[in-house]
């Protein structure tokens, strides 16, 4: 990325590669690491590092926009205008209010944040965020019924995490994993479900950022659920049911929605076809790429641009954002959908 920035290659096929512009995805904006193994500090950035992003659009003539100006734009196909990036975190983290929104109040920017209730209320965990904890504290973790891992050093402990990611990714169903993260801190003494030790908003903080013009809130599932493993009217259930939520509680339904997890093994062409149904004007993924005019023939399949805690760096950013790594990243393809 580098290479393609500094020789010039990238800003030069931006018009071919960069599209109309593009959606960042973001998690977690905070001062501070919050890893204990190092195994997810990818999901946060530093205020610091987002506030240079936003100047750095600003500075190139890129315009800030929020998801309901980004459809309009895509489904006009209007490549005349100045490129838009429009900003999104997933989650509902508590750091997006109150580490990210001032650097969004700041510039005045734009930004949406994909909330899922049953984690504000405490009925879905973050089950990664918890499982890394948990073999921060363990020497060994044993899976009910399953298998066991020793942890006792840091290669061991980080090497019992991606085994823990795979067994609850492709082992448990997604009504398991929580029963199943539930025992296994019970072991250790943890507890396991309290929203609060997840570090997302509560609902008074979910209105607060909400009631800010500037903030969209978008429906993120109930449960943060892995979508292509539940029946098609399970994935129905879980839109609906967050839109609903979401409504009742911040007096507005959402009209955009993110797929949990977001990659070609929790969303394809059947989620997309159920997110059209349920009435979302627009649905994104985590599929690396940039938005075209070719996007408005599904608008429920949208690709994003992950700034995350690995690639802190503007050349990085300013590169995935001008199109030209997205071939490299899918076989090819300038555009990206489902």
């Amino acid at each position: 990325m580098r290479l393609a920035w500094h020789s010039g290659f990238a800003s030069s096929t931006r018009d071919r590669f960069g599209g109309l512009g593009s959606i960042i995805m973001l998690h977690r904006v905070r001062p501070d690491c919050i890893s204990p193994l190092g195994v997810t500090r990818s999901l946060a950035i530093t205020p610091v590092f987002l506030d240079q992003i936003i100047v750095s659009l600003k500075s190139e003539g890129t315009e800030i926009v929020s998801m309901d100006e980004m459809a309009e734009r895509v489904k006009a196909g209007l490549p005349g205008k100045r490129r838009f990036v429009a900003i999104t975190l997933d989650d509902g983290y508590n750091d997006n209010l109150n580490h990210a929104y001032p650097v969004f109040q700041k510039h005045n920017a734009p930004f949406t944040i994909y909330a899922a209730p049953g984690l504000i209320e405490g009925a879905a965990v973050l089950w990664w965020e918890i499982a890394e904890k948990l073999i921060a504290k363990a020497d060994s973790i044993r899976i009910p019924g399953g298998p066991e891992w020793r942890c006792r050093t840091l290669f061991q402990k980080r090497a019992t995490f991606h085994s823990l990611m795979r067994y609850f990714s492709f082992t448990l169903t997604e009504l398991e994993q929580l029963p199943v993260l539930r025992e296994m801190c019970a072991q250790e003494g943890m507890i396991c479900g309290a929203s609060a030790d997840q570090d997302v908003m509560n609902w008074k903080e979910m209105r607060q950022i909400a009631s800010d013009p500037l903030c969209t809130i978008g429906a993120h599932t109930v449960h943060h659920y892995n979508l292509k493993k539940l029946t098609p009217d399970m994935v129905a259930q879980e839109m609906r049911l967050s839109a609903d939520m979401l409504e009742a509680e911040l007096g507005k339904r959402p009209a955009h929605f993110a797929y949990p997890y977001g990659s070609s093994k929790a969303a394809g062409r059947r989620e997309a076809e159920i997110a059209a149904a349920e009435g979302f004007v627009s649905a994104v993924t985590t599929r690396h790429g940039t938005i075209h005019a070719e996007h408005r023939a599904n608008m429920w399949a949208l690709p994003r641009i992950s700034i995350n805690g690995r690639f802190q760096k503007l050349v990085y950013a300013r590169t995935m954002m001008s199109g030209v790594t997205t071939p490299i990243a899918n076989a090819g393809r300038r555009v990206v959908q489902a």
